[in-house]
């Protein structure tokens, strides 16, 4: 018998790139790669192990740009070594339209290069 588990069908695309990104715990700072964007959510490949449930702080580098996106919270999902996915609790709006602005166009690209 497999134990209950919550099935959720996504009703957004996740972008694959490739962004540095810093991410801040409690005690502890971070460094890493996002793999895969959407606008509320990514999977990082990181330098420092993180549990489900915990919560951190993001610098988010998009390529189109130098200043990094500051993410005030996120909550880490699921983890596989030092691989993990995390859900945005808390962005900036200004934040929000980068990310925004920047998976527009990369997904514009990815269709017209289908």
């Amino acid at each position: 018998m497999f134990p209950a588990s919550k099935f959720v069908i996504r009703t957004y695309h996740r972008i694959p790139v490739r962004c540095e990104v810093y991410y801040l715990g409690e005690d502890f700072l971070g460094k890493g790669t996002v793999m895969n964007l959407c606008r509320n959510g990514f999977r990082i490949l990181g330098d420092h192990q993180v549990v489900p449930g915990m919560e951190l702080v993001v610098r988010l580098t998009l390529p189109d740009k130098d200043e990094p996106v500051e993410i005030q919270r996120v909550v880490v999902r699921w983890v596989r070594g030092l691989l993990f996915g995390v859900k945005v609790v808390t962005m900036n709006p200004e934040g929000e339209d980068r990310v925004g602005t920047f998976l527009s166009s990369r997904l514009r690209a990815y269709c017209a290069s289908s």
